[in-house]
């Protein structure tokens, strides 16, 4: 069991349907995506090729870990990615262990901050971005907890 989100309870789980998952999880991850390199772009090349480097290696490392040990693997539940996973990468059965969580959270914080970086040369931008983010992985957990890190019975 999870500890009770107290007054933001209702928030909480509206926030962790399927829906919302895919609207602002993942919808707003390819704004953030197209609005941080446009916005990298603009400053220099070298700036907007480290920018799809890093977002290449956070896809990657996704795909081939956690993509992999999702129930969602082979489905459209991520707007294709896990379709995408079986057709690249076979199925993993094991949970993903310490070290891949957190070259997993490494690179994800990575990319949040180069982001967030780029998106606050314009303040608003910045701000909305930034409140954006600890929503978005609100959006990506569900009341059980993370899919690819379920303990097997």
């Amino acid at each position: 069991m999870r500890r009770n989100p107290g007054p933001f309870e209702p928030f909480i789980y509206l926030l962790q349907t399927p829906a919302m998952f895919r609207v602002v999880g993942l919808g707003g991850l390819i704004l953030f995506s197209i609005l941080a390199l446009s916005s990298a772009s603009g400053h220099s090349a070298g700036a907007a090729i480290f920018g799809l480097l890093l977002l290449g290696a956070l896809w990657f490392e996704a795909t081939s870990n956690i993509c992999r040990r999702c129930r969602f693997y082979g489905t459209w539940h991520c707007l294709g990615q896990g379709m995408l996973a079986s057709k690249l990468f076979s199925r993993i059965d094991e949970r993903l262990g310490e070290s891949g969580t957190m070259l997993h959270g490494a690179l994800l914080a990575a990319y949040l901050i180069y982001g967030l970086f780029w998106l606050w040369h314009s303040p608003m931008l910045g701000f909305i971005f930034t409140l954006w983010a600890p929503i978005a992985l609100v959006t990506a957990t569900a009341p059980a907890g993370f899919s690819w890190r379920q303990v097997q019975g």
